[in-house]
């Protein structure tokens, strides 16, 4: 067990360090939506394998060729589409896909099966549009830095190390043993008071260093919901692989799985927060 935390902790702070060079770079350059677009492939990749659809080239093709072209309409807007909103490209992007997926439907009616469409038409939609609201956190003026720290580090990285941790040493109550037999209640409640504790830290560390207010209210409410809907999350995807009978949906990343089952929270967290923090901004 403690060997195993042990790897899940290195490979984070590695893929942590991966992170954050890109979110340096990301004012220099559109290495990042690159960068975005190859993960959400790579989770696509993972998440199709897993429900069978990667089998049917035909639907993986365009499920792939739609999860790039989302993040990289954000390069090619202003040139592509001058003076038109920044999701612009999305819609054409979604419509295009749809569009294909019909058609590809209707030219192979045999072969190809209305639920395994809608299986990979769903599971696109989901990591590709969720997962890209990174990159509106990102652009967010002044101080989308700062919230893409407490967004993947905060909410989604220290929830699931500390609930791991948590529930080596002391869980005792499982309640989802068909879906994710090692989560517990205590792992749950531990790794959720523990991501608010960074959070904390975090924000009086930048409070510190960029000399702002924050509404600390608002710290401890975001704070929560992103700890809880991170365990959301991580339990969503853990009933689609039990649903499949695997455990991981990848072996690329040591203790962890795949990137999916890495970056399974992070799906689920970035819109909400994205959503809340265009609410009302905690920073003053």
């Amino acid at each position: 067990m403690m060997k195993n935390f042990l790897q899940r902790l290195w490979t984070s702070f590695i893929i942590l360090g991966m992170f954050i060079f890109l979110f340096a770079i990301s004012d220099f350059s559109p290495f990042f939506e690159i960068s975005v677009a190859i993960l959400i492939c790579l989770c696509l990749y993972e998440a199709l394998t897993c429900t069978g659809c990667a089998t049917q080239k035909k639907l993986l093709i365009p499920c792939l060729i739609y999860g790039a072209a989302v993040p990289l309409s954000f390069i090619a807007k202003d040139w592509l589409f001058p003076g038109r909103s920044p999701y612009y490209g999305v819609i054409i992007a979604s419509f295009i896909f749809l569009l294909t997926l019909f058609v590809i439907l209707m030219a192979n009616f045999e072969a190809t099966k209305f639920s395994e469409a809608t299986i990979a038409m769903f599971v696109t939609f989901v990591i590709t549009c969720f997962l890209t609201n990174i990159i509106f956190i990102r652009r967010i003026e002044n101080h989308g830095f700062f919230y893409m720290v407490l967004c993947i580090v905060c909410s989604a990285w220290c929830t699931d190390i500390f609930a791991y941790l948590v529930g080596i040493l002391i869980g005792k109550h499982r309640p989802f043993p068909n879906i994710s037999p090692k989560k517990s209640i205590e792992g749950c409640i531990g790794g959720a008071l523990c991501s608010i504790v960074v959070y904390f830290i975090a924000c009086r560390i930048y409070q510190g260093i960029a000399g702002v207010e924050f509404n600390w209210l608002l710290v401890l409410l975001y704070s929560l919901c992103c700890t809880v809907i991170s365990q959301i999350g991580d339990l969503s995807f853990s009933y689609i692989k039990r649903s499949y009978g695997i455990k991981d949906f990848g072996k690329v990343l040591p203790g962890h799985g795949g990137f999916l089952d890495r970056l399974d929270s992070l799906i689920f967290i970035a819109p909400m927060f994205y959503a809340l923090i265009n609410t009302e901004s905690f920073i003053g």
